[in-house]
This record gives C-alpha cells, sequence and structure tokens, in this order.
C-alpha cells in the first residue's frame, strides 16, 4: 500500500506537459527521496517506475479520446 502513496506524492510534484502528463524523471526520483528522507529498494523503484508508465499512457489514451471526441 505504501507504494501507492509514494506514487501519488511523486506525481503531484510533476508539472504537465503540452501533451499530457510526463513521465517522471530521475532527477524528480532523486528529489522526492531526498526531501522525503525515504529508504526505497531497486524493486520499489522498479515498480513505481511501471505504475508511472501505465499512469502516463492512460492519461495519453484519454486525452486522444477527448480530442476525437471534440473533433466530430
Amino acid at each position: 500500500m505504501h507504494l501507492w502513496s509514494w506514487f501519488w506524492e511523486i506525481r503531484q510534484g510533476q508539472a504537465a506537459g503540452f501533451n499530457g502528463a510526463n513521465p517522471v524523471s530521475n532527477a524528480e526520483l532523486m528529489a522526492w527521496l531526498q526531501v522525503t528522507g525515504n529508504i526505497v529498494r531497486r524493486e520499489e523503484v522498479a515498480t513505481i517506475r511501471v505504475m508511472d508508465s501505465r499512469y502516463v499512457s492512460e492519461i495519453d489514451r484519454e486525452a486522444e479520446a477527448i480530442r476525437e471526441r471534440e473533433s466530430s
């Protein structure tokens, strides 16, 4: 459950780009680790990366669906 909390904490600081959500960069992840002092295992970082990738993909898919609806 802590991974969900961490994921949303990290995403909160992420600015949206012109084309939707941007993936969390290594620098942003490192900054979050320094600010929070959390100890994160490699496996947890990998899981957060997968979560972020899926999140960005879903946001992109939703944005595309909105564009299609608006253009019809």
